[in-house]
C-alpha cells in the first residue's frame, strides 16, 4: 500500500512492521482481513478477503460496504457491525450464511478507532459436513426408533448410553436405564455360566460378535433373543421379546405327540409335506390303501401312487401350490395296492405358517370319492340331457308363432312371456313381466272372467275374444285363447299357462273378401248401369239441343243450358265409372291430367260438401306408360284418405312434375297428394303400408295403402309419405318413364 494511501489503521499497523512487509504478512494469512472506515467504506482487503468476499479493485475507497453488498442490509450481520462500532466491543459471528455467495463465514469483529476490522474465514465445508452429520444422526435415530428390535449402546464402563423406543418399551419394568451400569441394573444376569456375561464380555473385550437366547426373571419375566456387536466406543446389543414364540413352541411340541396319535387313529387318509413340497409322512389309512410302506427319501415317491394318466397334472398342480403358497386341491386317480385298481380321490392340502408368514409344513387330507364321482358323472349326463331338452323347449317357447305366457294364480301377475305374446300386448317382454292381467288386457271386458275361471281350476279352450287393448284403443282386434291351470301336488292351482293366437288378420281378411266381393258386384252393376244409361242420356242431350234451338225466352235458354251441363256431368261420371271397372291387358300411355281429372271428378261432390279447396299444379307434360286403372285406384285411395283426414275442411294439393330418382338415375313422373288434415303420428306411419292395419276401426279394411304400395311396386316405382300430427300429410309417388310395369297376376282379364 503506498504511503500516500495510508489510513489510520494502516499507520497503526505500520508502526510495528514496515508497510511492504505488513502487506505481505496480511496477504499470506489464510483468513480474510477487511477494514472499513467510519463511513463504511472498504479501505483495505487482503488477498483472502478479496477472494472469498469477491472484493473488486474499484470497491477500495469507493462506495460503502452496503452499496457493494446490499443483500446484507436488514440482516443480523448489519446489526452486529453497527453495534460493534457503536459500543467499541468486538464479537464473533459464527456460523453466518451469505446466500448470494452460498458461503458460510466465521467472522470476528474488531472495532479500532471508529474503524471496523473484519477477521474471518470460509467455513462452508465444515458447516456442510456438520449438517450432513447431524442429518445422518437424526435419520439413524429415526430408523432405530422405527425398528421392531430393541437397541442399546454401552460404553466401555458398561454404562448404557443409548436406548431406542423399542428397547425402552421392552425394558420398561426396570425403570430409567440411561447412564446406568448394566450389571447393576440387571443383577440376575450375573451368574456362573450366564450367556449374558459370556457374550457381552466376548463382544466388549475380545471384539467378537455373538447371539443367544436367554430367560430373564423378575421384573422382565421374558425370553429374549439377543445379538451383540462391538462398537468403537463399547458395544451394541440388539434384542427382541420371544416369550410368546417360546410358549407356542412348547405348546406345539406338546401337541405334536397328540397330533401323531390322532392322525394314526383318523379314519381319513392324512399326509404332510415340508415347505419344499417333499412328502414326509402318510398315516396308516393312506398306507393301507396304497398297499406298501411309505419310506420317503427324495420326497417325490408319492407320484408313483397315482394313475399314469394323472401324474403330470398332479405334479403341475402341486408345484404351483408350493411356488405360490396357494391351497392345494385336486381330484385324481390313485392306484389301489391290493388289485391295482384306479379309483378317484379328492386331495387337499393347506400350508401351516409361522408368525412371520413363512410356511413350516403342508398338512393334507385325501378322501375316496370314486362312487360319488361316478354318481356325479351320471347325474351330470342327466342334467346335460335335461338342459338340452330345456333349451329346446325354451327355443320352441320363445320362437313359437303362438303367444304364450305364464301367470301367478293368486295375483294374476305375469311371470313369463314369449316374444309373440309380447307383440300381442304391444310391450317389450322386460316391461310386461310383473304386470297384472288387467294391466295387460284390461280393455277386453270378458277376458278377466275367463282367466279367473282358469285360476279356479277350469281349463278354458278355444275361446274367442275381441275388443281393444288399453295401449291401442284405435285397434279393434280378435284372439283365440286357451287358459290351462297348473296344479301343485296338493291340488291347488299354482299358475295359469296361456296360449293366444291373434286372428285379427284372418277376421279382417274375411271382412275384406266380403267387402271386395260387394265392391266387385257393385262395380259390375255400376258398369252395367253406366252402359245402359248412356243411350238415354244421348237422346235427352239431343232433345235438349233441339229445345235450345227453338227456345225464345232468355230464362228458358238459361235453364236449358244448366240442364245440358248437368247431363254432361252425368255422362262423364258414367264414362269414368266404366273406365275404373275396365282392366286393360297391357300398359298404355296416359297423361297426369287424365289421371287426376278422373279421380277429382268422382270426388267433386264430397270435396264441395266438405269445404275442401283443391289446388292443382301440373307441370309434367310427358305421358306415362302404366295400367291406368291401377294408378287411378291408387290416386282414388289417396284422395279419399285425404278427404277423411279433413272433416272440418281444408286444402287438397294435387301436383305433378318430372324428376330423376337419385338411386337408379331413372327419369319419371312424380304425383303428389297433400292435405292439411289431422296428420299421422310416427308410430302409425311405420305401419300404414301393412295389410289389415287401419285407423278407421270397423269402417276400414286396412288394405287400401297395402294394395297401393303393391301396385306402385309392380310399376317399379316408389311411394313415400311424410306427416306431422296436426299439420297434414304428403304422399309422393314416383313412376319411371322407361320401365314397363308388370300386370297384376290376381286380375282375371275379361
Amino acid at each position: 500500500m503506498a504511503d500516500s494511501q495510508k489510513t489510520p489503521a494502516a499507520e497503526a499497523l505500520s508502526g510495528v512492521l514496515p508497510g511492504s512487509l505488513l502487506s505481505l504478512v496480511l496477504d499470506g494469512l489464510p483468513e480474510g482481513v477487511l477494514v472499513m472506515d467510519k463511513q463504511w467504506r472498504i479501505i483495505y482487503a487482503n488477498a483472502t478477503a478479496r477472494k472469498i468476499s469477491r472484493v473488486l479493485p474499484e470497491y477500495i475507497g469507493q462506495g460503502t460496504h452496503w452499496e457493494h453488498y446490499p443483500e446484507a442490509l436488514g440482516t443480523s450481520v448489519e446489526a452486529a457491525y453497527r453495534e460493534a462500532v457503536a459500543t467499541g466491543v468486538g464479537r464473533v459471528l459464527e456460523p453466518y450464511y451469505f446466500a448470494p455467495f452460498d458461503i458460510w463465514y466465521s467472522i470476528r469483529l474488531i472495532p479500532l478507532d471508529g474503524h471496523l476490522v473484519l477477521h474471518y474465514r470460509d467455513v462452508t465445508a465444515e458447516q456442510k459436513a456438520d449438517n450432513a452429520s447431524r442429518a445422518l444422526s437424526e435419520q439413524l435415530a429415526q430408523v432405530l426408533d422405527a425398528t421392531t428390535d430393541g437397541v442399546t449402546i454401552f460404553d466401555r464402563n458398561w454404562c448404557i448410553t443409548y436406548m431406542n423406543y423399542r428397547a425402552k418399551e421392552i425394558l420398561a419394568p426396570s425403570g430409567d436405564l440411561l447412564g446406568k451400569n448394566v450389571w447393576e441394573s440387571f443383577p440376575f444376569a450375573v451368574y456362573e455360566g450366564s450367556p449374558y456375561v459370556e457374550h457381552y464380555h466376548r463382544a466388549m473385550d475380545q471384539r467378537i460378535p455373538g447371539s443367544f437366547e436367554a430367560f430373564y426373571p423378575e421384573p422382565l419375566n421374558a425370553w429374549l433373543h439377543i445379538i451383540v456387536r462391538p462398537s468403537p466406543d463399547g458395544m451394541i446389543a440388539f434384542f427382541r421379546d420371544i416369550t410368546e414364540q417360546k410358549l407356542k413352541e412348547d405348546a406345539l411340541r406338546a401337541s405334536e405327540e397328540r397330533y401323531r396319535i390322532l392322525t394314526e387313529l383318523n379314519p381319513q387318509s392324512l399326509w404332510t409335506a415340508d415347505p419344499r413340497g417333499r412328502v414326509r409322512y402318510a398315516n396308516h389309512r393312506f398306507l393301507e390303501y396304497i398297499g406298501h410302506e411309505f419310506a420317503p427319501e427324495t420326497g417325490d415317491e408319492y407320484i408313483r401312487c397315482f394313475d399314469p394318466a394323472d401324474r403330470e397334472r398332479v405334479a403341475n398342480a402341486w408345484t404351483h401350490s408350493i411356488a405360490t403358497g396357494e391351497d392345494y386341491e385336486i381330484d385324481a386317480r390313485l392306484l389301489r395296492g391290493s388289485d391295482h385298481a384306479s379309483r378317484w380321490w379328492h386331495l387337499r392340502a393347506l400350508p401351516i405358517r409361522d408368525e412371520e408368514g413363512n410356511i413350516r409344513q403342508w398338512l393334507g387330507v385325501a378322501s375316496d370319492i370314486h362312487e360319488s364321482r361316478q354318481a356325479e358323472d351320471q347325474l351330470r349326463e342327466q342334467f346335460a340331457e335335461i338342459d338340452r331338452q330345456r333349451r329346446e323347449v325354451e327355443t320352441i317357447y320363445l320362437g313359437s308363432p303362438i303367444g304364450m305366457a305364464l301367470y301367478d294364480a293368486k295375483t294374476l301377475r305375469l311371470l313369463r312371456i314369449n316374444d309373440r305374446q309380447a307383440k300381442i300386448f304391444r310391450l317389450p317382454p322386460s316391461e310386461a313381466i310383473g304386470k297384472t292381467y288387467d294391466e295387460l288386457a284390461g280393455g277386453v271386458p270378458t277376458a278377466h272372467a275367463l282367466i279367473r275361471r282358469a285360476a279356479a281350476g277350469e281349463p278354458i279352450l278355444n275361446h274367442t275374444l275381441e275388443g281393444t287393448l288399453d295401449r291401442r284403443r284405435d285397434e279393434y282386434r280378435y284372439w283365440n285363447i286357451n287358459y290351462s291351470p297348473i296344479f301343485a301336488e296338493d291340488g291347488t292351482v299354482q299358475a295359469i299357462a296361456s296360449a293366444t293366437v291373434e286372428t285379427t288378420h284372418q277376421k279382417r281378411a274375411e271382412t275384406a273378401l266380403i267387402q271386395s266381393e260387394k265392391l266387385a258386384a257393385v262395380g259390375r252393376l255400376a258398369s252395367s248401369i253406366a252402359h245402359e244409361i248412356n243411350n238415354p242420356l244421348e237422346s235427352v242431350m239431343n232433345l235438349l239441343y233441339i229445345a235450345r234451338q227453338h227456345a225464345i225466352a232468355p230464362e228458358t235458354q238459361t235453364f236449358l243450358d244448366l240442364a245440358d251441363q248437368e247431363l254432361r256431368r252425368v255422362a262423364i261420371i258414367a264414362n269414368q265409372t266404366l273406365r275404373f271397372h275396365k282392366q286393360a291387358t297391357k300398359p298404355q300411355a296416359i297423361s297426369c291430367e287424365d289421371l287426376y281429372s278422373t279421380v277429382l271428378s268422382i270426388y267433386e261432390g264430397r270435396l264441395r260438401n266438405s269445404s275442401i279447396a283443391v289446388q292443382q299444379r301440373r307441370r309434367a307434360q310427358s305421358p306415362i306408360v302404366c295400367f291406368e286403372g291401377e294408378i287411378r285406384q291408387v290416386l282414388n285411395n289417396l284422395v279419399g284418405n285425404a278427404i277423411d283426414a279433413m272433416p272440418q275442411g281444408g286444402r287438397l294439393l294435387v301436383r305433378s312434375r318430372e324428376a330423376t330418382e337419385w338411386r337408379s338415375g331413372h327419369r319419371g313422373l312424380v304425383l303428389t297428394i297433400a292435405d292439411t288434415g289431422i296428420g299421422i303420428d310416427s308410430e302409425t306411419q311405420s305401419q300404414i303400408f301393412e295389410a289389415f292395419f287401419t285407423t278407421k276401426g270397423i269402417q276400414g279394411t286396412g288394405l287400401g295403402l297395402w294394395i297401393s304400395a303393391e301396385i306402385i311396386q309392380r310399376h317399379h316405382g316408389r311411394i313415400l309419405t311424410r306427416s306431422r300430427k296436426g299439420r297434414g300429410t304428403v304422399f309422393s309417388i314416383f313412376l319411371p318413364y322407361e320401365i314397363t310395369p308388370a300386370p297384376d297376376p290376381t286380375v282375371h282379364l275379361q
